[in-house]
């Protein structure tokens, strides 16, 4: 029955996108639904929370949620997925590895190498999108979100594509979302790392003009 449901499901995701595009439908929120539905059930049926994802269900999943995000006006959720599921696979792929380094002047030119980076910058887009679009009904979700975003960059900040990445999404994330994560900003004030200041003092300097008594 679950194969069954998994193959009606991929159908309907098929033919809700060729109608979205034939017709040109503004509303596409099912179309968006429907692949990350789909993309949630095979994530579900073939591993389990904390467990390694296999490479052909990475390429399902991450081909879902990029069908969802490439909808126009494709709304939280959907950045929420794809960045959640290149984080965990940036993860799975740094803990294998951990001899060996990506930071710059270090790194290894390596297929492994560049596809870790790819879902890294991946991962920080969606978060900083998904931080953007979120809501007060998903304020819980969107602070994990936040804290992700700092995992990325305190993580794998001196790969110049998050540091960058991080900057330029800085002016679609409110200022005051990022007070629920002061601690964490004010925990690192000191780090050494020259592309991890330059998200970090800046960001720190616009909190303290605009919200003096929260340092």
């Amino acid at each position: 029955h679950r194969e069954e449901a998994m193959s009606r499901l991929m159908c309907l995701s098929d033919v809700v996108g060729l109608t979205s595009h034939c017709e040109k439908v503004e509303d596409c929120s099912l179309r968006v639904e429907c692949w990350l539905t789909l993309g949630d059930w095979k994530l579900a049926q073939g591993s389990s929370p904390g467990s390694d994802i296999s490479e052909p269900l990475q390429v399902d999943v991450l081909t879902a949620f990029k069908r969802a995000t490439s909808t126009n006006g494709c709304g939280y959720k959907a950045w929420h997925a794809w960045a959640l599921l290149n984080f965990r696979i940036a993860q799975q792929m740094s803990g294998r590895d951990e001899g060996a380094t990506v930071s710059s002047g270090r790194q290894r030119n390596s297929a492994s190498s560049r596809s870790l980076r790819s879902h890294i910058v991946a991962a920080v887009k969606g978060f900083v999108n998904a931080i953007s679009l979120g809501t007060k009904r998903s304020s819980a979700s969107v602070q994990q979100d936040m804290l992700n975003l700092l995992t990325c960059l305190f993580k794998w900040g001196e790969l110049p594509e998050v540091a960058v990445t991080i900057n330029e999404g800085l002016g679609t994330i409110a200022l005051e979302a990022w007070l629920g994560v002061l601690p964490q900003l004010l925990a690192r004030i000191h780090i050494r790392s020259p592309s991890v200041r330059s998200v970090l003092h800046p960001l720190l300097t616009r909190l303290g003009e605009r919200h003096p008594q929260a340092h």
